[in-house]
C-alpha cells in the first residue's frame, strides 16, 4: 500500500487531463491545482473539484505532491522544464510512446520519474473518467513513482501493466491503431451513409453499435476468431462488388479496401474459414484490380 494522501496538480485540461482530474476526485485522491493555457474554459471543472485553477505550470504550489503531465507528446519535455520546485515530487506523463526520459529535467531537479497511460478512447464531450474503469493502462516510474502510479490506476478502475521501455513506441502503435487510427476508418464508413441519402448521425449510430459488438467479440472471442466478413467467409464475389461499388462512390478508398482484405485473409486461414489456395485466391483478384501491389 502506497501513499493515498499525496496532493495532486495536473497540467493540461484537455480530454485526458479531465478525466484523470475526475477520475482522482471521485476515488477520494486530492487533486489540488489545474493549470490550463485557457483557465477560462477550465472554470467549471476547477469548481467541481474544487481545486486551484492556474494558467501555467510554474504557478503550482511546490509542496504537492504529484504532478501529471497531460499535454501533447513533444510538449512533455518542455513542459517538465518549467518545473523548478520539484524536489520528491512525482512527475508523471500520460503518452503512450514516450518513456521516462521525457520528464529528465525534472528528475535532474530532484523529482521522480513515472508515466501512466490508458489504453483507452478519452474524448472532449465523450464519457470521461467513467470510460476507464475496466481499461489497461501501461505503468512506468521509479521505486517511488511506479507503485504511487499503479495504486493511483487500480483507484481509477484501470487495469496496470508493465510494458518495457524498448516497447513503447510499439505498444503505442498498436493502441494508435484502434484508439486513433481506427476512428478514420469508422469516420470513412460513415460517410458511405451520405451516399444512400442518410445523414451521419445515422451511419454514426449504426457504425457505433456494430463496433461495440466488434469489441466485445474480440474481448470475448479472441484472434482470430473475432475477425469476421466476407473475407472469412470467403465470399470473392462480395468483395468484387465492394471493389465495384467504391471505385465509383469513394474510389480514394479502394486501396484501403485491398489492404484491408490482405490483411484479414491469414487470420481467416489461421480460423479454418478458408484454405490456403482459395486465400491466394482472393488476393491475386483483389490486387489485380489495384495498380499498387497489396
Amino acid at each position: 500500500m502506497t501513499d493515498r494522501v499525496r496532493t495532486i496538480a495536473i497540467v493540461g485540461a484537455g480530454a485526458m487531463g479531465a478525466a484523470l482530474a475526475r477520475g482522482a476526485h471521485a476515488a477520494g485522491r486530492q487533486v489540488v491545482a489545474i493549470a490550463s493555457r485557457h483557465p477560462e474554459r477550465r472554470e467549471g471543472l476547477a469548481h467541481e473539484i474544487g481545486c486551484q485553477l492556474v494558467a501555467s505550470p510554474g504557478d503550482i504550489d511546490p509542496s504537492v505532491g504529484a504532478i501529471l503531465l497531460c499535454v501533447p507528446d513533444d510538449a512533455i519535455s518542455p513542459v517538465a522544464s518549467t518545473l523548478h520546485d520539484v524536489e520528491g515530487t512525482i512527475v508523471a506523463h500520460t503518452a503512450g510512446a514516450k518513456g521516462l526520459a521525457a520528464v529528465d529535467v525534472a528528475v535532474g531537479r530532484g523529482a521522480h520519474a513515472g508515466s501512466l497511460h490508458p489504453v483507452m478512447v478519452v474524448a472532449a464531450g465523450g464519457r470521461g473518467h467513467e470510460a476507464l474503469h475496466g481499461a489497461t493502462a501501461a505503468i512506468d516510474g521509479d521505486a517511488v513513482a511506479r507503485p504511487w502510479l499503479t495504486d493511483l490506476a487500480r483507484d481509477l478502475g484501470l487495469e496496470p501493466v508493465d510494458i518495457p521501455a524498448s516497447h513503447r513506441a510499439l505498444y503505442h502503435l498498436s493502441a494508435s491503431l484502434v484508439g486513433g487510427l481506427m476512428t478514420g476508418l469508422l469516420a470513412s464508413a460513415v460517410d458511405l451513409w451520405t451516399h444512400l441519402g442518410l445523414d451521419r448521425e445515422v451511419g454514426a449510430t449504426a457504425m457505433g453499435r456494430m463496433v461495440r459488438e466488434a469489441g466485445t467479440n474480440l474481448e470475448r472471442l479472441g484472434v482470430p476468431h473475432a475477425v469476421m466478413g466476407p473475407v472469412v467467409r470467403g465470399d470473392a464475389g462480395t468483395i468484387e462488388e465492394h471493389l465495384r461499388v467504391l471505385a465509383v462512390e469513394a474510389p480514394h478508398l479502394v486501396p484501403l479496401y485491398q489492404d484491408l482484405v490482405a490483411l484479414c485473409l491469414p487470420y481467416a486461414v489461421e480460423r479454418g474459414g478458408l484454405d490456403a489456395d482459395k486465400a491466394d485466391a482472393i488476393r491475386s483478384s483483389v490486387c489485380a484490380r489495384g495498380t499498387d501491389p497489396c
